[in-house]
């Protein structure tokens, strides 16, 4: 057995194990159970096993990936949100509802429509008798510009 010549590395203590593919495999180690070292990939992830004359320290450059791979990332949630900006004061909406419509003197439609509207405000109905402002406002009040004959030709 050559565990005499190859110590069994700490636990917690990070590794590197050369691959026939010659990218280094790296691991923390989580166990050893007698013959094999158990080792994690740097930040988590699935477990291997290695003999220990198959382990080597870390070199710079992969003591500096294992600094990136087990660095955590703060969640985007516990950074501090910029200050919001508006370009312009925020609107402040009035909470009395509108002033009463002024129906047109003598037309029959704005007089129908100004009694709905003030049933619906004394209901409450606010909506309802936006909907009857509106009708007030835009119905026509002038003559048509172009009347047609009521004979076909």
């Amino acid at each position: 057995m050559p565990g005499s010549d190859h110590p069994v590395p700490d636990l917690g203590t990070f590794m590197a194990a050369d691959t026939p593919e010659g990218r280094p495999r790296l691991g923390k180690v989580t166990a050893w159970d007698g013959e094999f070292v158990h080792l994690q990939r740097p930040g988590g992830g699935v477990v291997w096993t290695a003999a220990p004359y198959e382990l080597r320290r870390p070199s710079d450059d992969e003591r500096a990936l294992i600094r990136v791979l087990t660095t955590p990332v703060p969640a985007a949630a516990a950074a501090d949100p910029p200050p919001r900006r508006f370009p312009e004061p925020p609107v402040v909406l009035s909470v009395d509802p509108a002033p009463p419509a002024v129906p047109t003197p003598g037309c029959v439609t704005c007089t129908v429509a100004a009694e709905h509207e003030r049933h619906h405000r004394r209901t409450h109905d606010h909506s309802a008798a936006a909907d009857f402002r509106v009708e007030i406002r835009n119905h026509p009040h002038d003559e048509p510009k172009l009347t047609l004959p009521r004979e076909l030709p």
